[in-house]
């Protein structure tokens, strides 16, 4: 039996080690037991930053007028000054406050200025990619958990070792790992992604503390209980510190968008040369950044097809597959140039499949009822959002087409025309406060469905597409193209874990196209009418349709009878 194990593929060696550590993780948690004195230090530093920017927004604004030109210069510097804050706390302590930065760089996608502050998503963008990383010799012990790498770093690879070579410095460094470019020993190229090695027991006293810390947190939150977020938080972190999880979850998406294939992109990952902390993956030249339209052109892509791409394809994934991509951020999603059929066209290559959101699970089908919301959305169809809606996020339920989109706007009654005008600029009106949106993410968390993940990744996915100037009109289209995939009107969805023909008739392209223009056309008519009436009037709330409706038939009656009175002028002169 030695003498067979010995002669066997390395694959049934691997197959062999991970069952073995497949029992392992059984047995011993992701997470070691926590420092309490690490996680204080940590929080402190934190904290003390935190108070230090809360004072300086304080002594620097308290003697202005609100919304003068003075006002609004030192409000920015107090941004730069806040940013500059941030970057220092991530940098320092690294791991989950890393995290913390990602999703705020990435987040701001429809918010506008008021969600997050400008100074804040351009400070942070480098931890998307660039966060601080450790030296070789720091990782060199969790890359040898999964490889031979013989007495390396100490003296050079050699034969008996499965790497060639391996670079220094990585090519990126994250949240949880950084990323090596590195030579098999057959000549293929990898990217080696490697967990920082003090990273989970920082996280670990880092939560341990949080929840220790329950009454601070909510005094700092303004008295909301966000205990549950910190449990969410570390439940799903979890699952991503776990890198045999992220190489599953890796192979199941390139399963489901096969059909897309070569437009869609996952890397393959070398199973057998990687483990729970470690990584092996194909190394992919030529990657753009997927937030950059001048890269992109520059590679001689068009930039709308990139994004048309970008969100038919997420937009399948959450109405189709239910499954939800986590992090759809700039450091984890990119572009690749390839050539079919004489001409250059967008490859979009998927990385950081560590955590997706399944919205099939449990007893509530928040995939399907996900669908009928959107599609009631573009319905206007407010009975049938006021149904889902509450089952979304109960008695908050009105602020949840605002957050898909604001062109959902005419979802109910007593619209207001600030709110008018807001949609038709793309972000969120005035007439939302921080805290309704912190009221509505409580609801919508206590109500038990999963859609905070879907909202999550929407944000990130949607300031993506607003780098690339993506319209909302196209963004609207495809997800509500999918959405009738997901749900089509015969109810025989059936089981979409199966390759489908994705494709609608040509009657549904024509509904979808209709639906979405009518409500752009709705938008359009009414946001000049409202500033005039906000501007004249001081009128709150948008007239109702049937008054949109009479006024193009009003103004072409007036057009001809202006024409046909101009006539009438003109014959009786000629006589």
């Amino acid at each position: 039996f030695t003498c067979y194990i010995s002669r066997a593929p390395r694959i049934l060696r691997a197959a062999m080690a991970s069952s073995e550590a497949a029992k392992r993780r059984r047995l011993e948690p992701v997470m070691p037991a926590p420092d309490l004195m690490m996680g204080g230090v940590r929080s402190s530093v934190a904290m003390m930053q935190f108070n230090e920017q809360k004072q300086d927004y304080i002594n620097s604004l308290s003697n202005l007028e609100e919304n003068s030109a003075e006002y609004k210069q030192v409000l920015s510097e107090c941004h730069h000054r806040g940013a500059e804050r941030c970057v220092q706390v991530a940098n320092t302590n690294r791991g989950l406050y890393v995290k913390a930065a990602q999703f705020i760089a990435s987040i701001r996608g429809g918010t506008g200025e008021r969600g997050v502050p400008k100074a804040y998503t351009d400070a942070l963008a480098k931890f998307t990619d660039h966060a601080p990383h450790k030296s070789i010799h720091d990782v060199a012990e969790a890359l040898k958990e999964s490889m031979s790498l013989g007495d390396w770093p100490t003296a050079p690879l050699d034969a008996r070792c499965d790497l060639q070579s391996i670079e220094v410095e990585p090519i990126a460094s994250a949240s949880l790992a950084q990323v090596h470019r590195a030579l098999l020993k057959d000549g293929t190229r990898v990217a080696v992604k490697v967990q920082y090695p003090e990273l989970r027991k920082e996280m670990s006293s880092d939560f341990a503390v949080f929840k220790s810390m329950g009454a601070v947190i909510k005094q700092m939150a303004a008295g909301y209980d966000l205990m549950w977020v910190v449990e969410d938080f570390e439940q799903n972190l979890t699952r991503e510190l776990d890198f045999t999880l992220e190489a599953l979850n890796g192979e199941e998406t390139a399963r489901q968008l096969k059909h897309r294939a070569p437009h869609i992109y996952v890397p393959k990952v070398f199973k057998e040369l990687s483990s729970s902390r470690v990584i092996v993956m194909e190394y992919l030249d030529g990657l753009l950044k997927a937030n950059d339209p001048q890269g992109l052109r520059d590679a001689g892509l068009d930039v709308a097809e990139c994004a048309q791409l970008m969100c038919d394809t997420f937009a399948e994934m959450i109405f189709v597959h239910g499954r939800v991509h986590a992090d759809p951020h700039a450091g984890n999603i990119y572009f690749k140039a390839i050539e079919i059929n004489g001409k250059v066209h967008p490859q979009l290559v998927l990385l950081d499949h560590g955590l997706y959101y399944d919205l099939c699970e449990g007893d509530q089908n928040v995939r399907l009822n996900f669908c009928r919301y959107w599609k009631a959305c573009c319905a206007k169809d407010s009975q049938k959002m006021k149904e889902l809606g509450t089952g979304f996020a109960g008695a908050l339920h009105r602020f949840l087409p605002l957050i898909l989109s604001p062109w959902f706007v005419f979802g109910g009654s007593g619209v207001s025309l600030k709110e008018v005008i807001s949609a038709a600029q793309g972000h969120l009106p005035d007439t939302i406060s921080l805290k309704d949106v912190a009221d509505f993410v409580v609801a919508t968390r206590m109500g038990g469905a999963n859609l905070l993940g879907v909202l999550h990744s929407l944000g990130y996915t949607r300031g993506l597409l607003e780098a690339l100037h993506f319209p909302e009109q196209r963004r609207i289209e495809s997800m509500l193209r999918f959405a009738l995939l997901g749900d089509p009107p015969d109810g025989a969805s059936g089981h979409l874990q199966q390759p489908l023909a994705l494709q609608l008739t040509a009657a549904q392209e024509a509904w979808v196209t209709w639906r979405v223009r009518m409500l752009g056309g709705h938008i359009r008519l009414l946001s000049p009418v409202a500033r005039a009436l906000v501007h004249w009037t001081r009128a709150e709330f948008a007239p109702p349709l049937w008054w949109l409706a009479a006024v193009p038939v009003l103004l072409g009656a007036m057009g001809t009878a202006m024409t046909m009175a101009w006539l009438r002028w003109q014959s009786q002169n000629s006589e």
